[in-house]
């Protein structure tokens, strides 16, 4: 998201003087930079600014500004809509910032559970921008949450064919044959992403949950407690503890 700093930051009056064309950019830059940061801390606040600052002028900047401090008060779907409507409005140049934003409303959809919506929004962003492994694995992410296991893979094997050390696409990839009830391409997918990265708990947690179906129980709680051992207060961790509590094994604390 930093990198739309730049982009956003309002564009100097074609008819300006030179001599306070770095002035008016850098204050663009540093009020939308400023509007951000408030939208992440205190996205309430943000949104009365935001306003504010889009009726004084603040154009797109302003319009990115309102729907992020939106997305983080909760407003899932208006903020999904609002960015929307600026990657179709947007008057910058090039693919790239329209993908980005089409990259959050999908986003934005997926945790507002509008499926459909996130997809179309990660399949616009992907025609834009190509192949690029974020909006592969965002989008596959998508998939996998209705279910779509297959459609997952295909998008995750492209993120890994682009890079082979991506250990959370082969994590997710080996959660989706996991899903499909093919634990021998779990099994290869996850051990690849374990010796990548041996302390990564949500490879040590996937290891453990194919473990645990091919019924090597003690294997799979020793995996699950060094999730918990490594970082107990992540997901991974509750995920595991709950693993353990159903098989009877005394959760780590």
């Amino acid at each position: 998201m930093g990198g739309m700093v730049g982009a956003l930051a309002l564009a100097v009056p074609a008819g300006a003087q030179v001599s306070s064309a770095p002035t008016a950019a850098s204050a663009a830059a540093k009020k939308y930079t400023d509007c951000m940061a408030l939208a992440r801390s205190n996205p309430e606040k943000a949104i009365g600014i935001a306003a504010a600052w889009e009726r004084s002028g603040g154009e797109e900047g302003a319009r990115h500004c309102s729907a992020v401090a939106l997305l983080n008060n909760g407003a899932y779907a208006e903020a999904a809509r609002r960015l929307e409507s600026l990657a179709a409005t947007s008057r910058r140049p090039g693919k790239r910032l329209k993908a980005e934003l089409l990259a959050q409303a999908g986003q934005a959809w997926l945790i507002a559970g509008r499926t459909t919506e996130a997809l179309s929004a990660q399949t616009r962003a992907l025609a834009l921008a190509g192949p690029r492994i974020e909006l592969l694995l965002d989008r596959a992410i998508t998939h996998a949450s209705i279910g779509e296991y297959w459609e997952a893979i295909d998008d995750l094997s492209q993120a890994v064919d682009q890079d082979s050390k991506r250990v959370d696409a082969l994590v997710f990839r080996a959660t989706a044959w996991r899903k499909l009830k093919n634990l021998d391409l779990a099994q290869d997918d996850i051990a690849r992403a374990v010796e990548l990265a041996p302390g990564n708990v949500d490879a040590l947690l996937e290891r453990g949950n194919i473990l645990s179906l091919r019924r090597d129980t003690s294997a799979a709680a020793a995996d699950w407690g060094r999730v918990i051992a490594l970082d107990a207060k992540s997901p991974a961790a509750d995920a595991a503890r709950d693993n353990l509590a159903k098989q009877d094994t005394p959760a780590r604390k």
